[in-house]
């Protein structure tokens, strides 16, 4: 595309070229019709001059011989007849010449010849007498270049007049203009960051200080509009609820990472119709009353979630328009209550199991107790066997306290102060301590210790863990066996493994017997005085050590607890 500057140019000098040839030939016409009126005047007077000169035949023709004349040929006619014509007029000639100069004549007395020769004929009948003179015009063509190479002249000078003006004018004004709409361009495509340099002149200076602040203005809004998005965004993706932006058409455009991870949504966010993106009808089917109903909806929604199942709190909210009140779109809040619906159901069962652990030996208390009053406290031998069951349900009731106290205290104070213990040397003090448990049921507690390995640990708390694995892997072996205790370094890891040959614990109960009160075999546990809480008390003081604990068992062929540390 050509330039304005360019196309100025051309204009401009196209009006100037064309006015320059319109004022020439203006010029040249109005030039030439100045001087053949002249001309004209001048031979009708002279004509007149030479017919009243004409009864004087001496002088008429001394004047048709001297310079006076100033007229190139005379012919002088009386009724018709030549009386006198210059030496060089050719009569015949002239005839024909008449011809032509009659086509474009402007009077019928005096004819122009546009011809190269440029002559002037005037034919003056007075008195019978014709007088023809033709006198020379080279002199008007002499004029009229003259006055065209003066015109070019000016032509000349002017033209690069122009050039500077337009110059000036692309500069001062055009450039400026075009600056700004550049910078609008810029602007309008969101690059706020555009500025114009300030011009001197007057008439664009305030264009370019109010383009400035604009752009200084969109900028400092498009600044204040990214960081309210991205405060927004970061709200949005952090908050721990899952939360869906449905618009008014039905497509989801907003769903933010909380609810990617909490329904295991691994691909790009969700887009496109609700029904289609949302697997879940529970939600589906709110958001559909919410749409229809404008109102908002809460519900507990249950929903299966690769095989395992949740609880959310869901409220589907409507965004009605301030102005007319429309339906514009709704949101959805998910809040995952899985863990308090779990930890509710922990309460309800550990409510259930501790009244059920309570309730038999007190049972036991109260039926022995009655029996004793109703006369049985008179025979010594019934007397003594009922009061030792009592002790022995009333041991059964401090144990049960005692460790659920134990249990709260380390749930309520996980900070333990930990200190750099001999893993070896503890398993060896813990399986002296248990040695005459195990030897009533002529158990072998075979140790296969690395020395130096070393844990940080709270020392006894550690001999809590290393003592209750040992009494469950002694309960739970048959008579005449043996157990096998390791301690090793491998990987970065401090282990320590207990191995027994005993009952073993099936797949789907591994899984749960870290649970308060749950017990593989509620008989023989019951019998060895266990109240189910000791893997529960294991486990969380070893979560404190910041160390983990697993099991790997078999139905039949015993079980072996891992305990792994970081090592020192």
């Amino acid at each position: 595309m050509i330039s304005f500057q360019k196309r100025l140019l051309l204009l401009l000098t196209t009006l100037f070229v064309v006015s320059f040839l319109l004022l020439g030939f203006f010029l040249s016409v109005t030039l030439s019709d100045r001087i053949f009126d002249s001309k004209k005047h001048e031979l009708k007077n002279q004509a007149k001059h030479i017919i009243h000169m004409l009864n004087d035949e001496k002088n008429i023709q001394y004047y048709l011989r001297s310079e006076d004349t100033a007229v190139d040929q005379i012919m002088i006619k009386k009724r018709g007849k030549v009386i006198y014509k210059s030496d060089s007029l050719d009569v015949i000639k002239l005839k024909e010449r008449l011809k032509t100069w009659k086509d474009y004549s402007v009077e019928t007395e005096f004819f122009r010849d546009y011809n190269d020769d440029n002559q002037a004929l005037l034919i003056q009948d007075e008195d019978g007498y014709s007088v023809y003179l033709i006198d020379d015009m080279s002199e008007l063509k002499s004029i009229i270049t003259q006055m065209w190479e003066y015109l070019l002249l000016i032509f000349f000078i002017v033209l690069p007049v122009i050039y500077i003006i337009v110059r000036y004018v692309n500069k001062s004004y055009i450039a400026p203009i075009s600056e700004v709409t550049y910078a609008s361009k810029l602007l309008a495509a969101g690059n706020y960051k555009v500025r114009v340099p300030e011009s001197s002149v007057t008439e664009t200076k305030d264009l370019y200080i109010s383009t400035n602040i604009l752009a200084r203005t969109l900028q400092s809004l498009n600044n204040e509009q990214k960081l309210q998005r991205n405060r927004l965004e970061t709200t949005l993706q952090n908050i721990p609820s899952a939360l869906l932006l449905v618009n008014n058409h039905g497509d989801v455009v907003i769903s933010n990472d909380t609810y990617n991870r909490l329904f295991n949504n691994d691909g790009p966010s969700l887009a496109g119709y609700y029904e289609k993106a949302i697997a879940y009808p529970a939600i589906n089917q709110m958001i559909k009353e919410a749409i229809a109903t404008e109102k908002t909806i809460n519900e507990t929604l249950e929903i299966t979630i690769n095989v395992h199942q949740k609880y959310f709190d869901a409220a589907v909210v409507p965004v009605l328009s301030k102005t007319r009140r429309k339906l514009e779109g709704v949101v959805i809040v998910l809040h995952d209550i899985t863990q308090l619906k779990t930890l509710e159901q922990m309460r309800k069962d550990f409510v259930a199991n501790v009244s059920h652990e309570l309730k038999t030996p007190i049972t036991s208390i109260k039926g022995f107790s009655e029996t004793l009053l109703d006369g049985a406290k008179n025979d010594p031998e019934s007397l003594d066997m009922f009061l030792n069951i009592i002790l022995k349900e009333s041991n059964r009731i401090q144990v049960l306290v005692s460790e659920l106290l134990e249990l709260s205290k380390i749930e309520r104070n996980n900070h333990l102060q930990l200190t750099p213990v001999n893993l070896s040397d503890k398993v060896m003090n813990c399986v002296e301590v248990v040695q005459s448990l195990a030897a009533k049921k002529n158990l072998i507690i075979k140790l296969e210790l690395e020395e130096e390995v070393v844990v940080q640990a709270e020392p006894s708390k550690l001999k809590q863990v290393i003592i209750n694995l040992l009494s469950n892997a002694i309960n739970y072996s048959t008579d005449n066996d043996e157990i096998i205790v390791r301690v090793m370094q491998q990987d970065g890891l401090s282990i320590l493994e207990i191995k027994d040959n005993g009952i073993g614990i099936a797949e789907e109960e591994q899984i749960r017997i870290f649970e308060r009160f749950y017990r593989v075999d509620k008989a023989r546990s019951r019998d060895s005085g266990g109240t189910g809480l000791g893997l529960a008390i294991v486990k969380h003081i070893v979560e404190v050590f910041n160390g983990e604990i697993e099991v790997d068992s078999q139905p039949g062929a015993g079980s072996t607890f891992r305990v792994k540390f970081k090592a020192l």
